[in-house]
């Protein structure tokens, strides 16, 4: 199974745009592990499920069809840490469009663009789809059209407005009559992923202030990142991929340590430096477990127990309850984000 995060800096930034328009902060984040005093601790990751639970609270207190290019026209640039740099200094935007495909999950992992250069109808411009990550929490289109407006930020940004967008294609739910009239391009709905045409006449011209020194050494900086960042997420799947084959609410930290062939001081370290630990990883397994167990396949709350490795049903509702804040019962009959 795969397990995503959202990284903390990017939360912060965007609990901070959210408190900015007004938004009541604290009801967007009740329940969610990870938070103090409204921002996420450094060098937390935030669960994927989390951060559209948090989005899909933001726009049901918002109420604006708005909510997601307001936010992503907001964006403040320096969340996305390096990956700044070596958007600013790309030779080229299309250099730069790449790196943001390459680079992104070491901010999000909601989800990534595909990119392509359609013949016809809608020749002379590059389509960028941007496909949401699966989840047990869907994704709230808002949280894609602020990616979405985001990346149309940066790259008008960094050619000097000279790249334009064509079109945007947005799904029903989204007011594509009112978003055309604040962006001036044709908004076109239809059903499926969010996606942006850009015009592609200057997408290869060389972008003025690009310092090719200092893009080298972002991009070395960048990749080191990338791949730390890809050993990290192998050893936490690796750890939830055994507490799931160890009895899930029974597993111990022993278990996975002789599993992987590492001590515990060696575990407990490497988690730390990815921001997490056992106990943590465990309790997500368990959560992420009986959500989808109780949503998805809709068991019977005691047999969803006995999946989990409880031997009494009572332990399990008084593990639930401390998770979710609500009992097993009380989950499967509200909205759960």
């Amino acid at each position: 199974m795969k397990h995503s995060y959202i990284e903390s800096e990017w939360i912060n930034a965007l609990m901070r745009t959210f408190a900015n328009l007004g938004l009541d902060t604290l009801q967007i984040i009740e329940g969610l592990s990870g938070f103090e005093q409204e921002q996420v601790i450094t060098g937390y990751r935030l669960e994927l499920s989390a951060a559209r639970k948090m989005w899909h609270r933001a726009d049901a207190l918002a109420q604006d069809p708005l909510l997601g290019l307001k936010i992503g026209l907001s964006q403040d640039y320096r969340a996305v840490g390096v990956l700044a740099p070596v958007i600013w200094h790309s030779p080229t935007v299309r250099m730069a469009l790449n790196n943001i495909v390459t680079f992104q999950t070491l901010i999000s992992e909601n989800g990534s663009y595909q990119i392509e250069e359609p013949q016809g109808a809608h020749e002379g411009m590059v389509h960028c789809e941007y496909v949401a990550a699966p989840n047990i929490v869907p994704v709230n289109p808002h949280q894609v059209m602020a990616v979405i407006m985001g990346t149309v930020g940066i790259i008008q940004a960094i050619s000097n407005n000279a790249v334009k967008v064509k079109r945007l294609f947005v799904p029903p739910s989204l007011n594509a009559a009112l978003i055309s009239k604040n962006l001036g391009c044709e908004v076109i709905t239809r059903n499926g992923n969010l996606a942006i045409g850009f015009a592609s006449e200057h997408f290869d011209n060389p972008l003025l202030g690009c310092d090719q020194h200092l893009y080298k050494i972002t991009m070395a900086y960048a990749e080191e990142l990338l791949r730390t960042k890809r050993a990290g997420l192998a050893l936490i799947d690796s750890v939830k991929n055994l507490i799931e084959s160890s009895g899930l609410s029974t597993a111990t930290i022993e278990d996975v340590e002789l599993s992987l062939g590492l001590h515990k001081r060696t575990l407990q370290r490497n988690l730390s430096e990815q921001g997490s630990s056992f106990r943590q990883l465990k309790e997500e397994v368990l959560k992420e477990r009986a959500a989808s167990l109780l949503l998805v396949q809709k068991m019977e709350i005691e047999t969803v127990a006995v999946q989990l490795g409880y031997s009494e049903p009572s332990a399990f509702h008084r593990a639930f309850k401390t998770w979710f804040g609500v009992t097993p019962k009380q989950f499967c009959a509200i909205r759960h984000y």
